[in-house]
């Protein structure tokens, strides 16, 4: 948002009009024209501090907040009070949301959240109720307030902004989105570190999609938009295409290179209608100087007809630029971008200048052996394995396994330290990774350190029929090592056909190594360490190349990644950062890969998605490149992105690549589509079986068991799992074996196991802990708190959930921030603090569905939604949000939640006393049990049946379900499921029960109390503490009336509305 001052800001004068007049800013009659400013400090929706007013405009006021949950400046867009209560002010709102979060780019406006500011449950304060978006918070100034203040642009000054501003129109337009109200005030120019502008388009609320109900932008009478800014047919009213944002992007283009709009008139409607009927005028009689291609460019830009324009806005600022196409990575000011996306349907490979999509042969670059056997010349393995694969790569005509996935298949494969492979060796590297040319050498330092020649031997081998394509030896000088690996790699590249080096690629190539001799070696040796997985010395080590030579780009490249590995986030950042500035002189496909990690590092989602996405459409064979745009998508949550990107992926030439399918079962995952997860799961256990790729067996059994467990497969996903943590300690992968452990510990107590659960967790938290590993340590101890909720210690269930947010929150890991508010929604609620946890539940639950996309989440946030409004007695909204997640968990094939829920629903029906409907569910939640073979779940479904069959009359059978759900639950270590049972034998005790039966299921009572009462567990002391007084009061005890009294008391003013009623009850 602009930071202008609103002193600053001039109304028209009577019979003057704005340029820049929107004209849907008009207020029906009857309704006010604005509503209250809101007051700095001022709290919205328990979330968002008020820092400052930014600006208002016909929808409302923006204003400057801080985001208290996630510690960060955003921006608030509010409409006025009275029009928020309109459903079609409502509807452009989560309009301008759900088109915003279809366009991921850097030049787009970051939309974040919808939500609702309540002043508080009286008729008074709901009519002044609000909706809200929060959105990037963009400082800086507006395109039409820079041309306001500074006049017209230099072609040199429009181009760069121009280019950026194409790149957001053109994803929008390949996202199937129409802006329709693109205008210079549109435009944020926001200052960059190095000196430039990032143009960001903003203000999607008059967008349209494909697919999307549009009635609000085709109500009787109403023209929407920006009238000097429309094109021809949208103020004529008809239909639109991407050719009409071209046409507005026209209108800002020649704007900012004459400084004037091409139409001029009294009235914004005089100048709408003059472009029906003439010309626009000469751009270079008004500015002179401008070349001729610029003038044609501009008025086919503004041409009447839509077929007559440019196709896309790239093509647009192509044509300016004298149709020569961009190297779009020469200017800071954005990062590269296509440059034709097509203006309705997306293409998700495209075609680049100087890239193909044939695939490119695939070569894997071992480490030379060291046949001295010296430890002092051992650094030069990897130094030769990174000039050697430099060399290879400049130019990108073939593919090199990165040094990461080379370690990783020497070690699944046990490879073989020689330098000449066995011809079954080479076809199982072939089966492993897809290579078709391996090379491999030794070297031999002779002499002195300063006179220490050296002879490097090289061998190149074909893996589908293991002869030898090229042998190579070259001597020389080790202080010559470059010159030698130059002389060689010319050799190779002539023998492979792919063509000299440039001068600027030697110098490219030069720029691999540092130049420093000890800082090459100490190179060498933190990249060792850091495929090692020794993170301290990796720090150790690159630390002090970069201080012998702070202009080396990969060194603080490889810092960085060390740094992350030993979880300094912030000096990780630094170190990313710095690469970053230094990345300009590094190869394109280097530079792009230092450009996306940086994004990644910092958790800008948006930036990173981009530039993963280049990269895959540069090299649309490189299946690393496509799975870190999956996993960027997935992190930023954009879910369906992800999928979309998946399609892509399983196309040739990379289709069959055992990498692609587990992505698709993690990103399936999130989609709440377990079904799909799985098979993606299994064909991924599969593919890497057959490969010998033994460590993503693990991941894939890892994705396979997780997919099996939410499908109700426990046993089986059992099985999977400690599969899973065998083979990751085998090969030495001690995260992947504890976030294993991590899961197998889930599925332990979903089977009623929680104290084996229990050792498990702390096993998986002190290796994540030895790791120094954040993320597993989140994760354990999250988990670790569901447990202890379950357990009955909600006091730690709190401590270490609350731990776990913030751990999180620090992390940038919104998502899995968001969801652990759903878990100390839970807690909260079991502990007693229904306020707190409503906030919560209905905040994440919009958060996952708005936000996220994760209808996973956004079950069991309604679920807990749900058996919260139940504790309250508001039954009619306690339907609503167990019937929704029903809904959700239905769709997603999710057989264990869905008994969750339909139990849930039995006890609802219960509380609305309909007992033969709550039979009906709580039987149906008995089967849906057995069928899993939960035997502990369905014995709490049983005593929800016992208690159904005792309302509707029939205590014989009461007694029967609850006989058999001690049978199931005997033992048990569930502390819900247990109180479910004692506070049934309870109630059947004090309907039906003798003397002996009732004063028995008293000190069972007493004993649930106080474990209640240790827990902290609220709900459970006071449905102990009703049923005590019953059968005191059926006893005949003088004490239980008061003690009814006092409860109902007691739980009317906690919020319990359902329990003060049951003990109003007791008392007639």
């Amino acid at each position: 948002m602009s930071l202008r001052s609103p002193s600053a800001q001039k109304d028209p004068l009577p019979g003057e009009f704005s340029e820049d007049k929107d004209i849907t800013c008009t207020v029906p009659s009857g309704h006010a024209s604005s509503s209250r400013r809101l007051a700095e400090g001022e709290l919205i929706a328990g979330r968002y501090r008020i820092l400052r007013f930014v600006d208002e405009g016909g929808m409302g006021a923006v204003y400057a907040v801080e985001d208290l949950s996630l510690q960060e400046r955003v921006a608030l867009k509010v409409i006025h009070a009275r029009g928020a209560s309109a459903p079609q002010m409502i509807k452009r709102f989560k309009r301008e949301l759900r088109l915003a979060r279809r366009v991921t780019h850097p030049n787009v406006c970051r939309v974040f959240d919808l939500g609702e500011h309540t002043l508080g449950t009286e008729p008074e304060a709901a009519a002044s109720a609000f909706t809200f978006l929060t959105m990037e918070f963009l400082e800086g100034e507006t395109l039409k307030e820079c041309l306001t203040h500074h006049g017209r642009l230099t072609p040199e000054k429009l181009l760069p902004l121009a280019e950026q501003m194409a790149a957001a129109l053109d994803a929008a337009h390949a996202a199937q989105v129409i802006h329709r109200d693109f205008k210079s005030s549109n435009v944020m120019l926001v200052p960059t570190a190095c000196g430039g502008s990032r143009a960001v388009v903003t203000d999607f609320g008059l967008a349209c999609g494909e697919g999307l109900d549009d009635d609000i932008a085709t109500q009787e009478g109403t023209v929407m938009g920006t009238l000097c800014y429309m094109s021809p047919e949208q103020v004529e009213g008809r239909s639109l295409t991407p050719a009409s944002d071209l046409y507005s992007f026209g209108v800002v283009l020649f704007e900012m290179a004459t400084g004037q709009l091409p139409f001029q008139g009294n009235t914004p409607m005089i100048v709408a209608v003059k472009r029906l009927f003439e010309p626009p005028p000469s751009p270079r009689h008004l500015v002179p100087g401008l070349s001729a291609a610029w003038e044609a460019a501009l008025l086919r830009g503004l041409a009447r007809q839509p077929q007559e324009r440019f196709t896309t806005a790239g093509e647009f600022v192509e044509a300016l630029r004298g149709a020569t196409p961009s190297r779009a990575l020469e200017h800071p000011l954005a990062l590269p971008h296509p440059e034709k996306l097509p203006a309705v349907e997306p293409a998700p490979v495209m075609t680049f200048p100087g890239s193909s999509t044939a695939a490119r042969r695939v070569v894997a670059v071992l480490a030379p052996r060291n046949l001295s056997g010296q430890a002092s010349s051992a650094w030069l393995s990897t130094a030769l394995a990174e000039m050697l694969s430099a060399e290879l790569t400049a130019g990108s005509q073939v593919r090199l396994l990165s040094g990461e996935s080379v370690d990783r298949m020497c070690r699944e494969l046990s490879l073989p330290v020689v330098d000449n492979l066995a011809p079954d060796t080479l076809q199982r590297i072939r089966a492993h990774s897809g290579v078709e040319l391996v090379l491999t050498g030794s070297y031999l330092v002779l002499g002195a350190a300063d006179s220490a020649g050296i002879r490097l031997n090289l061998r190149l081998q074909e893996t589908a029929t293991g002869e030898t394509a090229v042998l190579l030896t070259q001597t020389g000088m080790e202080r010559e090592l470059l010159s030698i690996v130059l002389g060689l790699g010319a050799r190779l590249r002539e023998r492979l056909g792919i063509g000299p080096l440039t001068d600027e690629q030697v110098r490219r190539v030069r720029g691999a190594m540092p130049a420093h001799p000890d800082a090459a070696r100490l190179y060498a040796e933190g990249l060792l360490a850091l495929r090692n997985h020794e993170a301290p010395l990796a720090v150790e080590r690159l630390e002090r190349v970069v201080a012998l030579e702070p202009n080396f780009a990969p060194g603080h490249s490889a810092l960085a990644t060390a740094f992350k590995h030993f979880f300094l986030e912030t000096r990780a950042r630094a170190s990313a950062r710095r690469a970053f500035e230094l990345s300009e002189g590094l190869p394109r496909e280097e530079r792009l890969l230092v450009v996306a990690r940086h994004h990644e590092m910092h958790a800008e989602w948006t930036l990173a998605i981009e530039a993963y996405r280049t990269l895959f459409e540069f090299f649309p064979d490189n299946v690393e490149y496509g799975t870190a745009l999956v996993g960027a998508q997935a992190s930023a949550g954009l879910t369906r992105e992800a999928l979309s990107t998946l399609e892509a992926l399983q196309r040739p030439p990379v289709g069959e690549d055992a990498r692609i399918d587990l992505v698709a079962a993690t990103a399936t995952a999130q989609a709440g589509d377990f079904q799909a997860s799985r098979r993606h799961a299994e064909r991924a256990v599969a593919r890497a079986r057959r490969a010998g790729q033994e460590l993503l067996v693990a991941s894939a059994l890892l994705a396979q068991a997780f997919a099996m467990r939410n499908l109700g497969e426990h046993v089986q996903a059992l099985a999977h799992l400690e599969e899973s943590v065998r083979l990751s300690l085998a090969k030495g992968d001690r995260g992947g074996a504890a976030r294993g452990i991590i899961a197998r510990s889930i599925v332990l107590c979903d089977l009623g196991r929680m104290h084996d659960a229990r050792s498990s967790f702390a096993t998986a938290l002190r290796v994540a802990r030895e790791l120094q590993n954040r993320v597993l340590e989140a994760e354990a101890l999250g988990n670790a708190a569901w447990l202890s909720c379950n357990l009955g210690d909600l006091k730690v269930a709190l401590k270490h959930t609350r731990r776990v947010k913030e751990m999180f929150r620090r992390l940038e890991m919104r998502a899995e921030e968001a969801a652990y508010d759903v878990q100390l929604g839970m807690v909260l609620r079991r502990h007693g603090d229904l306020d707190e946890a409503q906030r919560l539940l209905e905040q994440a639950r919009q958060v996952q569905n708005i936000v996220f996309g994760d209808e996973y989440t956004e079950a069991w946030a309604s679920y807990e939604l749900g058996l919260l409004y139940l504790d309250r007695g508001e039954l009619t909204l306690a339907r609503r949000w167990l019937e929704r997640a029903l809904v959700l968990r239905q769709a997603q094939g999710m057989r264990l939640f869905i008994a969750e829920t339909v139990l849930a629903l039995a006890g609802l029906e219960l509380d609305s006393r309909r007992p033969l409907v709550a039979l009906a569910q709580a039987e149906r939640a008995c089967a849906l049990y057995a069928e899993q073979r939960h035997l502990t779940m369905q014995g709490r479904a049983q005593a929800v049946r016992a208690q159904a069959l005792l309302a509707g009359g029939e205590p014989q059978r009461a007694r029967e379900a609850l006989a058999r759900a001690r049978e199931l639950t005997a033992h048990n270590e569930h502390v819900l499921i247990t109180s479910e049972v004692v506070l049934t034998e309870a109630r059947v005790a004090l309907r039906t029960g003798t003397p002996e039966e009732r004063q028995a299921a008293a000190r069972e009572l007493h004993a649930l109390g106080l474990q209640a009462a240790r827990g902290e567990m609220l709900g459970v002391r006071l449905e102990v503490r009703l049923l005590q007084a019953e059968l005191a009061l059926v006893g005949g005890e003088t004490r239980a009336t008061a003690e009814l009294r006092s409860l109902e008391a007691e739980a009317g003013r906690l919020g319990y509305r359902a329990l003060a009623l049951k003990a109003g009850a007791a008392l007639e």
